[in-house]
């Protein structure tokens, strides 16, 4: 055990990971802050609940649409720079929301911060690709990627009180103003080291070039897929988790909330766990961790779609799984990422983490409306848990058979290593 953790503090990089995930953190702090104060901006403008679902909307529409050209943006332009774009771009940003006057203003504000979003996540992705050696970095990436779940937990839960003495322009002001300092900081502190990255392959390519290799990379795009299911998952959770408890169980909705907060802590966990299951324990055997993470999401599903009335008479045991939800079906990101970036060379690290996002987005699109529209039709969310079960458990076996196809063939290994 000491030989273990003597490794850790030898191997990973803290003041690399402790800068990413600062910056990664600003970020989330406002685009999950300002989603909690939906209820602050809609009693402001009175606008419907539908418009204010419009926020969410408009900024995941562009931060998706724009995902890949972003990410070839990172690959030409580098991790740095582009990662204190989208750092400044959404600090500034939510800045003129707190003097925007009419809702339809913010709309279009939130468009644009999705075009700064949507270039954080693959130039914190590039940056461990190229800067940390491979066999620590499903834990480095699991770690730095915990700076988001922080972030997002900090903003949904802290923004609200502020709202309740300063309004919503006022806390928004105050996330807005320490994610520009948080900016200033990652600018003077973070200092690239490539000495890691052999970018002497076709690092010149032309976008169009990039896009067709990426597409007929067999392994890329079955982790890309792997990754529409986990979205479809990590969508329908927090969208439906709160009134699954309080309509189906007939929990408060003050439990319900803590709850939901509970999983999203046990995300926070999960992203590190799994990097360091997958690095120590398997070995950098990705295929297996991803398995293992599908099994529990499979079990805990099950066990909500047949034995949730049951288990509802404990209220230790619904938070003791909302806990091992959250660390699997949130807790996989760090994992993902370092796949991603595994499957291709070093300088498309940015466009690859850029496509990945695409699946990955579009399973969060789809999977609430869907997920309600099973519990909709049965008038409870029995059968929308064990929908989900059952198409986690039909992937992960496609997953599992395709990915052992590929990796007996001799170059599944990530291209120039």
């Amino acid at each position: 055990m000491l030989n273990k953790i003597d490794e850790l503090k030898n191997g990973l990089q803290w003041k690399l990971l402790f800068i990413l995930s600062t910056g990664y953190m600003g970020a989330f702090i406002n685009i999950q802050g300002i989603q909690s104060l939906m209820p602050f901006i809609q009693d402001d403008f009175g606008i419907s609940r539908t418009e204010a679902g419009l926020y969410s909307t408009f900024l995941f529409l562009s931060a998706t649409g724009v995902a890949i050209f972003s990410g070839n943006i990172v690959d030409k332009v580098g991790s740095k720079k582009t990662l204190l774009f989208g750092i400044f771009s959404i600090g500034f940003l939510m800045l003129a929301h707190t003097i925007s006057p009419v809702y339809s203003i913010i709309l279009i504000l939130a468009f644009i911060t999705g075009i700064g979003f949507s270039i954080i996540t693959p130039a914190v992705n590039k940056s461990i690709m190229d800067e940390v050696k491979p066999e620590n970095r499903g834990l480095s990436m699991g770690l730095m990627h915990s700076g988001s779940g922080i972030g997002g937990f900090a903003g949904a839960t802290l923004l609200p009180i502020l709202a309740i003495s300063l309004g919503w322009r006022g806390a928004i002001l105050i996330s807005s103003l320490l994610t520009i300092a948080l900016g200033i900081f990652v600018k003077k502190a973070y200092n690239p080291d490539t000495s890691l990255n052999n970018n002497d392959n076709n690092s010149d390519a032309s976008f169009k070039d990039n896009i067709l290799e990426l597409l007929k990379n067999k392994q890329l795009i079955l982790t890309c897929s792997l990754g529409l299911i986990f979205g479809l998952a990590v969508g329908s959770i927090p969208a439906h988790y709160t009134l699954f408890l309080t309509t189906d169980l007939g929990y408060s909705s003050s439990l319900a909330g803590f709850a939901l907060g509970v999983v999203q802590i046990g995300g926070i966990f999960g992203r590190t766990l799994w990097g360091w299951v997958s690095d120590s324990i398997f070995k950098g055997d990705r295929t297996i961790s991803f398995i293992l993470i599908m099994l529990i999401i499979i079990l805990l599903n099950l066990s909500y779609g047949f034995f949730g009335d049951m288990l509802a008479s404990s209220q230790l045991i619904i938070l003791a799984i909302s806990f091992l939800l959250g660390l699997t079906a949130f807790g996989w990101s760090g994992l993902y990422f370092t796949v991603v970036g595994e499957r291709v060379r070093s300088e498309q690290t940015g466009i690859a983490s850029g496509l990945s996002l695409i699946f990955l987005r579009t399973g969060v699109v789809v999977g609430p409306p869907l997920f309600g529209l099973l519990a909709d039709q049965y008038d409870h969310y029995h059968n929308s848990w064990i929908f989900l079960a059952g198409l986690v458990f039909v992937s992960g076996a496609i997953y599992y058979y395709l990915q052992n196809k590929e990796n007996k063939k001799p170059d599944h290994k990530r291209p120039g290593k």
